[in-house]
């Protein structure tokens, strides 16, 4: 006979199973909805296309999200956290400024190559989250931009980097960074992002501008 901690353990773990199975589906939906962005756009781009998309009956769907601007919001949370979880695990084996933005660059093609869908979706569907929710991956955005232009203002101030406006310098990085969604897909496997990564920034480390010889 069952003991009453038995009990208890076999539903915990039953309902840790169960957590498990719906987290798993909902990031199936979150893949099958970027491809659906990726084919005929955010705003054309039903929940019944999406429904149809995953095998799942409308109401089934609904169980795991209300509408297309949650999975919209999820997903920027999911590229958010999985580029600060890189970004830690590389501060905490790294902390030469120039190297760090290596990284960062590598971790940003990285997500581009991997899930093109979630960044596009970032990048370009921002405007389209619920205003509380944008509210929030607004302060995600601009914690992440604090971190780099902590980074760039280590590196002029060690004398490492020249001296610029830090946060302007930020944006051009970023901007480098993060325009490559448009690009860079169709050569990620031909180029790797740590490779891509180290060519981008070589030009944006060193410059195009060739010393001028003194007279």
């Amino acid at each position: 006979m069952e003991t009453k901690q038995t009990q208890k353990a076999k539903k915990k773990k039953k309902a840790g199973s169960a957590k498990v199975t719906h987290d798993e589906k909902r990031l199936e939906i979150i893949a099958c909805c970027a491809t659906l962005f990726d084919k005929v756009g955010y705003h054309g781009m039903s929940m019944q296309m999406l429904a149809d998309e995953v095998g799942l009956g409308k109401p089934t769907l609904y169980h795991y999200f209300a509408s297309k601007a949650d999975i919209l919001f999820e997903m920027h949370q999911l590229h958010l956290g999985a580029v600060n979880d890189s970004m830690d695990a590389e501060s905490a084996k790294a902390s030469d400024p120039g190297e760090l933005l290596i990284k960062a660059c590598a971790i940003a093609l990285r997500e581009i190559s991997q899930h093109p869908g979630y960044v596009r979706a970032f990048m370009e569907h921002y405007g389209d989250l619920e205003p509380e929710h944008r509210e929030q991956i607004k302060k995600r955005r601009e914690e992440y931009l604090a971190r780099i232009t902590s980074i760039i203002t280590k590196g002029m101030e060690s004398g490492q980097f020249r001296k610029f406006d830090p946060k302007i310098t930020t944006l051009s990085f970023l901007g480098m960074c993060n325009w490559a969604y448009k690009w860079y897909p169709r050569l990620a496997e031909q180029t790797p992002p740590e490779q891509m990564a180290a060519q981008l920034c070589e030009v944006f480390l060193e410059g195009l501008k060739l010393p001028r010889l003194k007279k």
